[in-house]
């Protein structure tokens, strides 16, 4: 099938190859215009911006770009990988008295401080108000009535302002929890009421109403206990939990609010009931400390400190969503603490890195900066936990920040072996073959190249925006294998140090230049700065595997494969590594599954054949089996390649079955079959004199008698001559 040529003025005669780049250019070609029936009918473009004069000196930039991704299509895809999980019975929580900070005397007209303690010795829960003699009683507050409609049940908890309790509201016959405030915080109590009555989100709380008598404010009764580690909770379950959080600062970052609160404490887990059954929900509850993002200018005043940026943070005077991405972090961080003991465990390092960048103490321009932003990233480590064993969930999904990579960097295992090798095999005198390797790691230039470029950053769209041309520019250099054009463009680009985009491209610059040791070190930012991503880990895999590192190829390859085998580079570098660590079985498994891909079916089936029956040498690398030669044989009928591939892999396995039974003959004639499709007279020539070196000694004997020494009658012994 022809491909499309190069429409470009100046170019014209390029063929577009696979990645939609000209061969010749560098670029993509321009749009084709409408047809004049669609041209009539489509929304017309909006007016271009004035773009400065073109300098004489600088290069056309027409066709470059780094992509567009201007918003996150869905970062809550992590909560489809998690299965619905049927929510336990959550036993009632005991009542606990109030905190002796929040003791006050019931009566509305008095309300002054009861129940506190003295010269070491803790306050009473149950007395009388030494005041007004009103009764109090803070351990059981049975037979309390508020507002004439409330009837206080039990105590659930205290807040930083006041104690919240459980009660029955007669008017609506249901149980509601009245959080009572005490006076010298209404002006709080009513910011948090007006704020709260216009969200309407599944996982905030709602409120009912509110009552001056306290004052108190009516909100729905959550039945559940803070979010924890419950025993048989699995990773994945938790995680989902941290998503539903994100989606609710989502919400209210979205209307320039800020919780400032985000704690354990403050993520009631809970079950909903519906139609599938009880279901393992959470709500984000206690906004007492809730401000406004563009109102409120003053330093955050209300906040718990374990979950707060340090104090010297930037965060505190100026505080932003970041602020509330920090608690989520730091809640993550205690609620997972008890299953990501085993680093191995799939997802577990990459969590690691997660919270390590949302908790970051000294850096907070690393840190998340939307909700978006955080819960693409732990979508992302929630594919990975999910795909390891009980669930084995692979999911493969375009990413948010990089483009598609279509080239599998398969190094020859999914291509017959090249003519050239046969060409220049040389037999020993037991018929063994020297030949070049039958496969290889990617040249470091063609990985800079295949390699997908990064999009537009969603959540930072100025550095992509200002520096896009330039960064275009020094990835169409990458593809020319132009190192030095590349760094240049980017210097001219001007990122940050500090932003992952900067350490991608100077990866990929070192990549280039043959320095896969430098590469690994600032990919390494990369993968740091994106855990939920998969492409950084491939890279890392392939920068190892140019170094001889098998052991942490075979880790991040593992990753990669394990998580989504669509992304063919990543199963490929895994056969490599398991074969030559001399698991062969395991490699051809690898095989198979990314066969199941259409995307690289065809080579993947071929280096199925191929790592069955490919001889490596050394005492690690025994030979062929019987069974992999005859289900090599088996397979190769169905392969889609031409009859010069096809000769070339029978040629393979025949030597494979020569190891075994020394038949020099069909060895000989497999090898004979490659002449046809030799290029030049001087390779058939070689191969045909290389099968004929191949081809067992035969004995002439000239007629007459023999005697019994077997000797002819001329007394000659019988010759061995090649054929």
């Amino acid at each position: 099938m022809s491909r499309p040529m190069c429409n470009r003025p100046g170019c014209g005669r390029g063929v577009i190859d696979e990645q939609g780049f000209c061969d010749v250019c560098d670029r993509q070609p321009q749009p084709l215009p409408l047809p004049q029936d669609d041209a009539a009918s489509a929304v017309p473009d909006p007016e271009p911006e004035p773009q400065p004069e073109q300098q004489p000196d600088q290069p056309a930039r027409g066709g470059a770009s780094v992509g567009v991704a201007h918003v996150r299509p869905d970062p809550w895809y992590g909560l489809g990988l998690v299965d619905a999980d049927q929510a336990p019975d959550i036993p009632l929580s005991s009542s606990d008295p109030v905190a002796e900070t929040h003791r006050f005397c019931p009566d509305p007209s008095c309300r002054q401080p009861v129940g506190r303690g003295h010269d070491g010795e803790p306050g009473r829960t149950a007395g009388f108000c030494p005041h007004c003699g009103t009764r109090f009683d803070f351990d059981q507050p049975n037979g309390l009535t508020i507002a004439g409609r409330y009837d206080v049940a039990r105590v659930v908890g205290s807040g930083a302002y006041g104690a919240a309790y459980l009660a029955h509201d007669r008017n609506l016959a249901t149980q509601v929890v009245l959080k009572a405030l005490h006076k010298s915080v209404a002006k709080t109590a009513r910011h948090e009421r007006d704020v709260l009555v216009g969200l309407r989100h599944d996982s905030i709380v709602r409120i009912l109403g509110y009552e001056h008598e306290g004052p108190h404010l009516v909100l729905e009764y959550v039945p559940g206990e803070p979010l924890s580690a419950r025993a048989g909770d699995r990773l994945e379950t938790l995680l989902a939990h941290g998503v539903r959080v994100l989606q609710a600062l989502d919400y209210l970052h979205a209307r320039g609010l800020l919780h400032c609160d985000v704690k354990p404490l403050n993520i009631i887990r809970f079950r909903e009931e519906g139609p599938a059954g009880a279901l393992d929900r959470v709500r984000l509850i206690d906004f007492g400390a809730v401000r406004s993002h563009t109102k409120d200018t003053g330093p955050v005043v209300a906040y718990t400190r374990a979950y707060a940026p340090p104090e010297t943070d930037p965060e505190h005077l100026h505080p932003t969503p970041g602020f509330d991405l920090y608690g989520l972090g730091m809640t993550l961080r205690e609620v997972c603490r008890s299953r990501w003991t085993d680093r191995a465990t799939p997802g577990v390092d990459s969590l690691r890195l997660l919270l390590d960048r949302a908790t970051d103490p000294e850096r907070p321009w690393w840190r998340f900066v939307s909700a978006r932003q955080f819960a693409e990233q732990l979508s992302g480590v929630i594919r990975q936990v999910v795909a390891a064993p009980p669930t084995c969930r692979q999911v493969a999904r375009p990413s948010a920040l990089f483009g598609s990579m279509p080239e599998a960097l398969h190094g020859g295992l999914g291509a017959a072996r090249p003519l050239a090798h046969w060409v220049e095999a040389r037999p020993d005198e037991k018929g063994l073959l020297t030949m070049p390797a039958p496969f290889s790691s990617p040249e470091p230039g063609d990985i800079a190249a295949a390699l997908p470029a990064p999009l537009s950053d969603p959540d930072d769209p100025g550095v992509t925006g200002s520096a896009g041309g330039a960064l275009a520019e020094s990835r169409l250099a990458l593809r020319r294998r132009d190192a030095a054009s590349a760094a240049t463009q980017l210097a001219a680009a001007g990122l940050p140090g500090w932003h992952w985009l900067s350490d991608w491209y100077c990866g990929l610059i070192a990549l280039a230049d043959g320095h896969p040791k430098r590469a690994a070190v600032v990919l390494t930012q990369v993968r740091r700065a994106l855990p939920g991503e998969l492409i950084p880990p491939l890279a890392l895999g392939l920068c190892a595997e140019l170094r001889g590192d098998r052991a942490v190829a075979r880790s991040h390859y593992g990753t990669v494969f394990d998580t989504t085998p669509a992304l063919g580079a990543g199963g490929f570098g895994l056969a490599r590594v398991l074969l030559l660590a001399g698991e062969r079985a395991k490699a051809v498994e690898v095989a198979e599954q990314l066969a199941e891909e259409f995307r690289y079916e065809r080579e993947a089936r071929v280096a199925a054949v191929r790592l069955r029956v490919m001889v490596l040498s050394g005492p690690d690398h025994p030979a062929p089996t019987e069974d992999d030669v005859a289900r090599a044989r088996a397979a190769l009928p169905g392969l889609d390649v031409d009859e010069a591939a096809a000769a070339s892999l029978r040629a393979e396995i025949q030597y494979a079955e020569f190891l075994r039974t020394e038949d020099r003959l069909k060895l000989s004639d497999a090898i004979r079959a490659l002449g046809p499709h030799a290029p030049t007279e001087r390779e058939y020539v070689a191969l045909v004199d290389l099968a004929n070196r191949l081809r067992p000694a035969l004995r002439w004997r000239w007629p007459g008698k023999r005697g019994r020494t077997g000797r002819s009658r001329f007394g000659a012994t019988p010759s061995r001559l090649s054929s």
